[in-house]
């Protein structure tokens, strides 16, 4: 707490500040500027519930936005040049040397006056999560005398080589709200063994890696304060003025999206829900999104009055579900969601069009039913998926439709009678994207057992990057999955 010499920093926009550091093909091309926006202007949500706990039991930490604290102005992330081709490199002001020169001069400034006794340094995302590895090594010669803490999913499933990298002293693992404030109570009170915290890996005075037992997940969800409790400190009405003027249509603004749950029940073997909460979910009572919700529609009135709940299983737990939309549809958003395909009953679509729901994403991955059950362990045909999207058109819903190319063992032949389906069908509102693989998946181990070290290492995405593009014998290279890719996507649009 500040007021008795114990200072605490927060540092969000580590991701931004890296793209900007790092620019990794393709954010960096024009076609993709909505993409990089989106990554830019993105707060740290976990660190964002982290510092709302601390908030609410007395913490006074300092929020370093590390992009947003310096841009604020939408001309910094639109182009200067006008009715460039899509491949073209990007010529928004953001990516230019002034840009990075500002970036760096505000961390290192910001941080020479504060000299916090805490840093907390969220680690979540794999896409530069080597670049975040060095920042917390720079982070080290900066603040040599302070305590270095960093959480996440990326940290909480890559613990012993953050630890062994030297700089940070602290890996929170799992949901870090009540282990952060664990650990910072112990801090101030100079505490040298912390074996009594769950759910942190530290290392001792002998120098030894410890990595202490996980920490059970909280129970009573609604205990944690939302994440707009501390939009004032992340700078969320800046975030949420700059995309809606920047990505009008996109989803999941600051200031207009919200998780009401936590978890996932499935397996599915490209994704790490199953590996992060055990397959459990746990949900934020209906009065808890409403009070969110609320605060958003007063708070952050730009652009179009939508609203995205991130859940991966919106419709899940069917009783909370009716009392959730009989006081949604109290607030005028136009709502959008993601669910599972057999959670879109009739009673369920009827419930979401009157409660003025505007489209439902579903992840399909594949239409072929094999390849659902054995590779992806999806418990949906693709009957029920596409039986799915046309219940939601019939009751004026919007379905999308997301799928995975080069999952192990569907063929060029297989994706391509699912582009004709979808044509058949009318959709035109569906994506796939190149199958990626990181750690904590099931399909991960799969391609650790498939290739080598080498060979990985051609695969990964990009230098800074621990996602790793999964080719195959059908897609030899990275390049020419990613290349089959857009070819399926454009086939959809055409």
């Amino acid at each position: 707490m500040k007021e008795n010499g114990f200072k605490t920093a927060i540092i969000s926009d580590a991701w931004g500040f890296g793209l900007v550091e790092t620019k990794p093909h393709p954010l960096w091309q024009v076609r993709y500027a909505a993409i990089r926006n989106k990554a830019l202007l993105v707060p740290e949500y976990g660190a964002m519930y982290v510092a709302a706990f601390l908030k609410k039991h007395g913490w006074e930490c300092d929020v370093l936005n590390l992009v947003v604290d310096v841009f604020r102005e939408e001309s910094w992330f639109r182009e200067r040049e006008t009715g460039l081709p899509d491949e073209a490199a990007s010529t928004a002001p953001i990516g230019e040397e002034e840009a990075l020169a500002l970036l760096r001069k505000n961390l290192e400034t910001t941080l020479r006056d504060l000299q916090p006794h805490v840093v907390l340094f969220p680690l979540s995302i794999y896409y530069i999560a080597r670049h975040a590895r060095e920042m917390l090594c720079a982070l080290r010669r900066m603040l040599p005398d302070s305590f270095l803490v960093t959480g996440g999913v990326y940290a909480t499933m890559h613990s012993r080589e953050i630890m062994e990298d030297g700089a940070a002293d602290f890996v929170v693992r799992g949901e870090g709200e009540w282990t952060t404030l664990e650990l910072l109570e112990a801090l101030r009170r100079r505490e040298r063994d912390f074996s009594h915290i769950p759910g942190i890996t530290w290392r001792d005075e002998g120098g030894r890696i410890c990595h202490n037992a996980d920490r059970e997940r909280e129970r009573e969800l609604d205990r944690f304060p939302h994440i707009y409790t501390v939009a004032r400190e992340f700078r969320i009405a800046d975030r949420h003025r700059l995309l809606k003027s920047l990505n009008p249509f996109d989803d999941y603004i600051p200031g207009a999206g919200f998780l009401t749950s936590r978890g996932c029940p499935e397996e599915c073997t490209f994704c790490l829900d199953p590996a992060i909460w055990k397959r459990r979910t746990r949900f934020h009572s209906p009065a808890y999104v409403r009070e969110v919700l609320d605060y958003c529609w007063e708070s952050f009135t730009e652009g179009d009055r939508s609203f995205y709940f991130g859940d991966a299983t919106f419709a899940l737990n069917r009783p909370r579900l009716w009392k959730l939309l009989e006081t949604i549809r109290e607030v005028p958003y136009s709502y959008h969601i993601q669910t599972r395909a057999d959670s879109l009953t009739e009673e369920v679509l009827r419930g979401l069009r009157d409660s003025n729901f505007r489209t439902v994403a579903l992840g399909a991955e594949s239409l072929n039913d094999r390849i659902l059950e054995e590779v992806v362990r999806k418990r949906t045909t693709r009957e029920e998926i596409l039986a799915a999207a046309r219940a939601a058109r019939d009751h004026g819903l919007t379905p999308i439709l997301t799928f995975i190319a080069g999952l192990p063992g569907e063929s060029r032949e297989s994706m391509e009678q699912t582009v004709e389906i979808l044509r058949r069908e009318g959709i035109r509102e569906a994506t796939f994207f190149p199958l990626v693989v990181f750690r904590g998946t099931k399909l991960y181990e799969l391609f650790l057992r498939t290739y080598s070290e080498e060979e990985r290492e051609s695969m990964r995405l990009n230098p800074w990057s621990e996602e790793f593009c999964f080719a195959s014998e059908e897609f030899p290279t990275m390049q020419e999955l990613i290349a089959y890719t857009e070819e399926l996507n454009e086939a959809i649009r055409a």
